[in-house]
């Protein structure tokens, strides 16, 4: 996957590199009338092309980390939420809880939340290079 982003900052023979977040639906789509989000991701690189602060820079991932990223940004929190949803309810229906079904939503809620809680943690490792971002060339 390759990306285009701006550097923003160097740091040695590492530049922060800032991507515009894209919408899901692509963005700049003439049929829709809600805003796209122009949220602002900056992820450290190697400096590899002698970048300067302000270049605009193609960057890519290889398929393996952005499979792994997809999947503990999406699967991995769709996962906890089910289990914690469902084994919930089993327990509370069995154990005769009159509203069972409530206390399962809180409770897949709450899975959902470590889930995410989880994930930042993981994501902290993709700051230290080990989504191995590269750079492709200058544009």
């Amino acid at each position: 996957m390759e990306q285009d982003g701006v550097v923003k900052k160097i740091n040695g023979d590492t530049a922060d590199i800032a991507f515009i977040k894209k919408s899901g639906c692509g963005g700049n789509c003439g049929s829709c009338k809600s805003p796209c989000p122009s949220d602002i991701i900056i992820i450290p690189v190697k400096n590899t092309l002698d970048a300067k602060v302000g270049d605009k820079i193609k960057i890519s991932v290889g398929k393996e980390a952005f499979s792994n990223m997809t999947f503990w940004a999406y699967v991995f929190p769709t996962i906890m939420t089910l289990i914690g949803l469902i084994g919930s309810m089993f327990l509370f229906k069995s154990l005769n809880f009159k509203s069972y079904e409530v206390l399962s939503v809180v409770v897949g809620i709450i899975f959902l939340v470590i889930s995410f809680l989880i994930s930042s943690k993981l994501n902290k490792k993709a700051k230290d290079g080990s989504y191995n971002f590269k750079m492709i060339k200058k544009l």
